[in-house]
């Protein structure tokens, strides 16, 4: 792949393009941004443009260094990925001996942290030490979905470029090309994104729409029997080895942005489910701007409990409680 195919990332694409125009690349970037949206395909499209056999303004996608490149085997080009919750201080360590070396083929040796903010202290403070010196002829790039949760020390000795979310049409075209789904599946896989590309869900869109269906019906409804029900196919979901879970906290954060879209009187064509605006606009009726605010809140609090192992049954029926709770009826 090479930037020019990257879809939606203009600005960030343009910086990039400009650093290698001037021959000014740095020895560390940082991208950052939400999942899904080019981060990764950006870095790996970079690291081809630097080492192409073809010596092109950009990366030819097809002579032998791309493709290895594409497939993570060129020897000058390396990917970490976190080893379960975290990037290991082993796995720091070993990397940048490797990095150390002089390159076999590359003009540039490149290494990739994707998943950089799940780097845990002793591995930060190791990795620290590398971009205070960096070798020469070599690129380092952090993938972070939170710059935060880096140390400071490491963001300000890179160079920083922000991916944004993408707009719906472009998730929409990218989908169309990546999976052979119909059209309202590519709607329904466009909306649960948010900004993001969620090809990986292209085999569950029924389960999704399922899902999407039961959610979004006990939102309009809220009766103590449509409680007992969702709660009862909560419990299902928290048990079931695909995860629906996910979904479901997909769902309502998805919900409540577009119902604070509509309190806020922003532009309708953003809404993720602007096919069901009549809904929407029923449904915030019932919530109180603050309580859309707080409920958001309560929703991502549950996701990170339920990612630390708390109970899932437990953790998604309070939610729905609390969700009836903050309900105007």
């Amino acid at each position: 792949m090479s930037l020019e195919h990257i879809i939606g990332q203009e600005k960030a694409i343009r910086l990039i393009r400009m650093a290698i125009g001037h021959e000014r690349i740095p020895h560390a970037w940082l991208f950052s941004g939400m999942a899904h949206i080019g981060k990764f395909k950006a870095a790996v499209a970079l690291a081809q443009t630097l080492n192409c056999q073809e010596e092109g303004k950009d990366a030819c996608g097809h002579c032998d260094y791309c493709r290895q490149i594409e497939l993570e085997h060129f020897p000058d080009f390396r990917v970490i990925r976190p080893e379960g919750k975290n990037i290991r201080i082993s796995q720091v360590r070993d990397a940048l001996d490797w990095l150390h070396l002089h390159p076999d083929r590359a003009k540039f040796r490149v290494l990739i942290f994707d998943g950089a903010d799940q780097f845990n202290r002793e591995s930060a403070n190791a990795f620290l030490k590398t971009l205070e010196e960096p070798p020469s002829d070599t690129l380092i790039l952090l993938i972070t979905l939170n710059p935060q949760n880096l140390l400071e020390t490491i963001v300000s000795r890179c160079q920083h470029i922000r991916f944004r979310p993408l707009e719906k049409d472009k998730v929409f075209e990218i989908l169309s090309r990546e999976t052979e789904l119909k059209e309202e599946q590519l709607e329904l896989l466009t909306s649960f994104g948010a900004g993001g590309v969620r090809s990986d869900l292209a085999l569950q869109v029924e389960l999704m729409q399922n899902i999407q269906d039961s959610v979004i019906g006990s939102l309009m409804d809220l009766s103590a029997e449509c409680m007992e029900s969702i709660l009862k196919k909560t419990a299902e979901w928290a048990k079931s080895k695909n995860e629906e879970w996910r979904l479901t906290l997909d769902v309502l954060e998805n919900w409540f942005r577009d119902l604070a879209w509509i309190k806020h009187r922003l532009p309708e064509q953003n809404l993720l489910y602007a096919h069901k605006k009549k809904e929407l606009e029923q449904c915030s009726k019932r919530y109180q701007l603050e309580d859309v605010y707080q409920f958001s809140r309560d929703l991502a609090e549950t996701r990170k409990n339920i990612e630390l192992n708390a109970n899932r049954t437990l953790a998604l029926e309070s939610l729905w409680i609390r969700l009836k709770h903050y309900a105007v009826t």
